[in-house]
């Protein structure tokens, strides 16, 4: 069940926030390749790396590592661009923490008890592993994949019934 990723509590507990491993934060946001590795290899031995990559996810912090995600794959989950500007992507977002396919995610609205611009959240969660995180642009992209997915059953819905039609006239013609 989704619950919103604003408090940042979950922080104190985070292991790159550890006195020991100060040293590392720059690898965080580094171009290296092997210190993002390494940052990374760290977030998945992090006791609340649920909660920061939900909280990047809900906040659209489309650079750097975030819950063992780099910002390829959370731009790829968000769909959004380097610039956070909505956009189509070839591969449809996987479930960022378990790496589910973007069939086991399912899209939800929620009421929001704020006023303003936004009245209701788009929430998409996992169904293998649980993982829930809010995002508009996610959640058009899952609405987006599954429809193409039913879009291409019916066509070949439709294929298969042209195909029975042609047989059947060649087995009257015979």
């Amino acid at each position: 069940m989704w619950k919103p990723a604003e408090s940042l509590r979950w922080q104190s507990e985070a292991l790159c926030a550890k006195p020991s491993n100060k040293k590392y934060l720059d690898w965080f946001f580094s171009k290296n390749f092997s210190e993002k590795y390494d940052a990374k290899n760290l977030c998945f031995s992090c006791p609340v790396r649920k909660d920061c990559l939900q909280w990047a996810l809900e906040h659209r912090q489309i650079w750097g590592i975030w819950g063992g995600k780099d910002e390829i794959e959370i731009r790829r989950t968000l769909s959004v661009s380097y610039l956070g500007e909505e956009t189509r992507r070839r591969r449809y977002p996987n479930c960022p923490f378990c790496t589910a396919r973007p069939g086991k995610l399912e899209t939800s609205v929620e009421k929001l008890s704020t006023t303003g611009r936004w009245t209701t959240a788009k929430i998409v969660t996992c169904s293998e592993c649980g993982f829930a995180w809010r995002s508009r642009t996610s959640a058009n992209a899952v609405d987006a994949y599954k429809a193409e997915k039913i879009d291409k059953a019916a066509k070949l819905e439709k294929k298969k019934e042209k195909l029975k039609k042609k047989n059947k006239r060649k087995k009257a013609v015979l």
